[in-house]
């Protein structure tokens, strides 16, 4: 053991130095600016769903034409119905979210029973294109929230079996 008594070095806090005195932005400030972007953004999604469309109708075209299904076709479509239903509700398409969030789940929980149920993944993408199309902001109409329901309940039963 040594005699010597702890020294405690108090290092000086610079980071006010660097920043500066300067206050930041209010809440309502931020808001403002989140709101703006978002803005700004649904105003490019028409664009953005639009590649998501072309890239999810090539894969699934690419897996209807092998048997049994190309394996990356899959893989593609669960892909982009992520992204689609990352996007979808953010920026004012909370019905592409929903097709997106079934679709990504279904082919998600077991590919291959995904694969062997193309008919179901082109509904789907079916819905997304018609959802995309008619530029059905919110949650649409009786419609759109039948097909909905369609689509969930084959989902579901094909998911039990």
């Amino acid at each position: 053991m040594s005699d010597e008594t702890p020294q405690i070095i108090k290092v000086p806090n610079l980071l006010r130095a660097k920043i500066g005195n300067k206050p930041g932005l209010d809440l309502n400030q931020i808001v403002k600016q989140a709101e703006a972007a978002l803005d700004d953004m649904s105003d490019q999604y028409e664009d953005w769903i639009s590649d998501y469309l072309k890239t999810i109708n090539a894969a699934m075209n690419k897996a209807q034409a092998s048997v049994p299904p190309d394996p990356d076709a899959i893989a593609q479509i669960r892909k982009v119905s992520h992204e689609v239903k990352g996007q979808g509700q953010t920026l004012g398409y909370p019905l592409l979210t929903q097709v997106g969030h079934m679709l990504h789940g279904f082919i998600d929980r077991d590919e291959a029973c995904a694969a062997r149920n193309l008919d179901l993944i082109a509904a789907h993408i079916d819905f997304m294109n018609l959802v995309a199309q008619n530029q059905v902001r919110g949650d649409g109409g009786p419609q759109e929230e039948a097909l909905l329901a369609a689509l969930g309940e084959a989902v579901r039963k094909l998911s039990k079996s």
